[in-house]
């Protein structure tokens, strides 16, 4: 068991160790779900949530003892969906039958933005809340595609036109660290490349970089960092 006696897979996507090239900028993603989530959750409900593009559902423990139905669904063959679909199918549920939706680093891998977004809204109900954290600025990583990036304006448009309220979005990774990112995740595909002996040679750079990233971000003014970051994640509610 990993971070909060977590499963590895889990672990791996949000509190990967200090070597791992991605780890402070996980780390930051994961901050900002743990503070965000619980702020939502009111004392005594239950919801009905729905991670949409689940992964390893590496957030689903942070709405413990506030679940009716936790339910992932995710293209291809992940054994941890409860449904699996092919890219822009729509979603095998009611109209208005969910509290929640998560949509966490999965709109970059989406071909049919507009139907995405529209099955998120169709399946939420009135007043559920969206949760959507994806890039502004990162590297191609297809799983299998890699089709769109944002800024945080044009996220906001997004998110408006579809019907939803955005309440308010966090940035995720600044602009000065940004670009330390890119840097090691080139040396980390190079070091993939190589394989174990390349892997052995990344981990003290790898480190390094990461009280880089840390020092960058921590000088990066407020301001600066809501416009241009890695990740933005929003909070949205259903009109």
């Amino acid at each position: 068991m990993g971070y909060k006696g977590l499963p590895k897979d889990v672990t791996r996507v949000i509190a990967p160790p200090m070597w791992d090239s991605y780890h402070f900028v996980s780390v930051l993603t994961r901050k900002a779900y743990e503070n965000t989530i619980p702020s939502l959750l009111e004392s005594g409900q239950k919801y009905r949530i729905l991670d949409y593009g689940c992964g390893a559902k590496p957030y689903e423990y942070l709405f413990k003892n506030h679940v009716s139905e936790y339910i992932g669904v995710d293209v291809g063959d992940n054994p941890k969906a409860d449904f699996s679909i092919v890219p822009g199918e729509r979603l095998k549920f009611e109209d208005n039958s969910f509290d929640f939706v998560l949509s966490s680093q999965v709109l970059e891998h989406v071909k049919d933005v507009e139907q995405y977004m529209g099955e998120c809204l169709r399946v939420l109900k009135p007043g559920g809340i969206l949760l959507l954290s994806t890039h502004g600025t990162w590297q191609f990583h297809a799983s299998p595609y890699d089709y769109n990036r944002w800024t945080c304006m044009g996220l906001a448009y997004l998110i408006e036109r579809t019907g939803f309220e955005v309440i308010e979005y966090k940035p995720i990774l600044g602009q000065l660290a940004v670009t330390s990112q890119l840097r090691l995740s080139f040396f980390d595909s190079f070091a993939n490349m190589i394989g174990t002996a390349g892997r052995i040679l990344l981990a003290p750079l790898a480190l390094f970089y990461q009280f880089k990233m840390m020092l960058e971000d921590a000088i990066t003014p407020a301001r600066v960092k809501k416009r241009d970051s890695a990740i933005f994640l929003f909070i949205a509610k259903k009109k």
